[in-house]
């Protein structure tokens, strides 16, 4: 195959939601081939919603009192973070089957991001960069994490194509099948469309939160307590109706990690939400604090300019009296020579005129 011919994709996949009656023919994992290298649609639909949230951020990030600077420097250390953390906290979970086949590690294109791990990897790296830049953890946290979540609800369209993330078998309206599911759980079974559920979760979670940010925040780390009571009881519910959970084995027993760490992370966000409420930093007073900060900044920045321009004047000033001296002592020069010139003759006639006078 010519390496510069570009090959739609030639998987024939379908998924259908037949008590809707929708059903999606002629999907493919792969957007296109260009010889030997693949993009999934899987890798760029999480692309397009980081561009997404970036942009978004970009665009709010001095009314939430963040320097756009300092959020670049921030993604620069989040986005590799994030993407090594969900795919090693999905690896750990998965360990005796990637003993197997390390070379699947880093296959991320087939699926296997945990996003608990990508959220965790993240939290670790703003904690650092945020100590580095002395600014406040909490309050970049409350930033970040509404477009996380947002994020997060344009991602799950990556399962869709997949055919990943799926729940249990179901009768109910939304009842999902595909080819792949039903190589996995049989001809005609429907089941919870999971993938959906957390999805849409995530599209209110985000509206919600973004609103709270707007209207009603007050505290620093209040976005923080309610993402994590808005996240982790979708994950809780979600989760418990999912094929694919990642489990621990403990003894004799099986858990949900997701589950759990979901009901830890509610019972966290309602202890830190009362916390911030009753003893948290005030945002406003954060906000004033930034608006002078960037005032006092356009302000040197503008005393400097005009600095720059006064040194130039008395330059431009010198020079110019430079040229008027000059052109003084060349008038001077010439003077003194022209009377050089006029005195001379006199000077002769002088003795000349003195001797014939004395002579009559």
């Amino acid at each position: 195959m010519n390496p510069t011919t570009l090959l739609l994709a030639t998987e024939d996949n379908f998924v259908s939601f037949p008590n809707l009656g929708l059903k999606f023919e002629h999907m493919s994992r792969t957007v296109f081939r260009i010889g030997s290298f693949e993009l999934h649609w899987y890798g760029l639909i999480i692309c397009l919603g980081m561009i997404l949230c970036v942009i978004l951020g970009l665009r709010f990030a001095k009314k939430y009192a963040v320097k756009t600077d300092d959020m670049l420097d921030y993604l620069i250390v989040c986005i590799p973070s994030a993407i090594v953390g969900a795919r090693l906290y999905y690896v750990l979970f998965q360990l005796d089957y990637y003993k197997e086949h390390p070379g699947k590690i880093f296959a991320i294109w087939e699926g296997g991001l945990a996003i608990y791990g990508g959220i965790i990897a993240t939290a670790i790296a703003l904690f650092i960069a945020t100590k580095v830049k002395k600014k406040s953890f909490l309050h970049i946290l409350d930033f970040a994490l509404p477009y996380i979540m947002l994020g997060q609800a344009i991602g799950r369209w990556g399962n869709f194509v997949n055919q990943e993330a799926y729940g249990s078998k179901t009768t109910w309206l939304f009842g999902m099948t595909g080819n792949i599911i039903e190589n996995a759980m049989g001809e005609g079974v429907l089941v919870h469309p999971t993938f959906l559920y957390e999805s849409l979760w995530c599209f209110l979670g985000f509206i919600f939160l973004a609103i709270y940010r707007s209207k009603w925040q007050t505290k620093i780390g209040e976005m923080t307590a309610l993402y994590m009571i808005v996240y982790g009881a979708e994950r809780a519910v979600v989760e418990g109706l999912r094929m694919d959970s990642l489990m621990l084995n403990i003894g004799n027993t099986s858990i949900r990690v997701s589950q759990w760490l979901s009901v830890v992370l509610i019972v966290l966000g309602i202890a830190l939400f009362i916390d911030v409420k009753l003893r948290g930093k005030s945002l406003q007073e954060l906000k004033d604090a930034f608006a002078k900060e960037t005032a006092a900044e356009a302000a040197a920045l503008e005393g400097a300019g005009e600095e720059d321009e006064a040194d130039e004047e008395p330059e431009e000033e010198r020079s110019s009296l430079a040229g008027v001296l000059e052109a003084l002592e060349e008038l001077e020069n010439e003077e003194k020579e022209n009377s050089e010139d006029d005195g001379e003759p006199e000077d002769d006639e002088d003795p000349d005129g003195c001797e014939s006078g004395d002579d009559e």
